[in-house]
């Protein structure tokens, strides 16, 4: 998917979410045509939660990692946030309300989309993809999984992620069956696609973003480090998937 605007996206009315959902997400935003998103903030404790969920989300669309839409959206009280568009149709995996037959089923169909977001977890990386964070839409005759949900990743250090993790767990379940749920020549492939991306267009993602979300965060910096360590990153982070 893709960044839904240029300018800011206006909210008119705010909800919290359900309880269980996400402890990163406190608040839903909803917009004038009642399309509703998934907000992500500065808090005390995750000052560049924002700014994480933008980089992640324009990777991936660099990338070629389906996404929900995004976009800057500006709050109630005049700050901006970022919002995730809510996917109104999505599947989601839920214990007790989703069989352990349908689920796989649904892994089975999207396991290229599922192998690609991977890539950019292990390459950050991102401590949290669990089965939980993956959404299933239905495309026409395709059944496609779409990322969502950075706020446990880092910039770009300290890596790897950490030994059983929920990302780590997940693959190693993913990688269990025969034939294995993932598709490792998709991994690779979009494991190529974000080494392929310049430290300059990571310091002009970067630079986009609202200067609330940045504030003393060193864009130049990381778009050196990208430019001179992404290629080692992504070789390791290969192997961290691939033995």
């Amino acid at each position: 998917m893709s960044q839904m605007s240029l300018l800011p996206v206006v909210l008119v009315d705010e909800q919290p979410p359900e309880p269980g959902a996400s402890k990163d997400l406190l608040w839903i935003g909803l917009d004038e045509q009642d399309r509703r998103y998934a907000l992500k903030t500065v808090e005390p404790g995750h000052k560049y939660l924002p700014l994480t969920e933008w980089l992640c989300y324009q990777l991936c669309g660099l990338a070629g990692i389906i996404t929900p839409d995004f976009a800057v959206v500006t709050r109630l009280d005049g700050t901006e946030a970022f919002g995730s568009r809510w996917e109104e149709t999505a599947r989601q995996f839920s214990p007790g309300k989703v069989s352990d037959a349908e689920f796989i089923g649904w892994l089975a169909r999207a396991r290229a989309d599922v192998s690609a977001m991977f890539a950019l977890d292990a390459f950050m990386p991102n401590d949290d993809r669990h089965l939980g964070n993956i959404l299933f839409t239905q495309s026409g005759a395709r059944l496609r999984a779409l990322a969502f949900d950075w706020s446990r990743t880092r910039i770009f250090e300290p890596w790897p992620w950490a030994a059983g993790c929920n990302s780590a767990m997940v693959w190693q379940w993913l990688m269990g069956p025969n034939p294995p749920l993932v598709n490792l020549k998709e991994t690779q492939d979009r494991m190529d696609r974000i080494q392929a991306i310049t430290g300059q267009q990571v310091e002009a993602i970067l630079e986009a973003a609202p200067e609330l979300w940045r504030d003393n965060f060193d864009c130049a910096a990381a778009g050196r480090w990208w430019q001179s360590e992404s290629s080692k990153r992504a070789e390791q982070a290969v192997k961290l998937l691939i033995p």
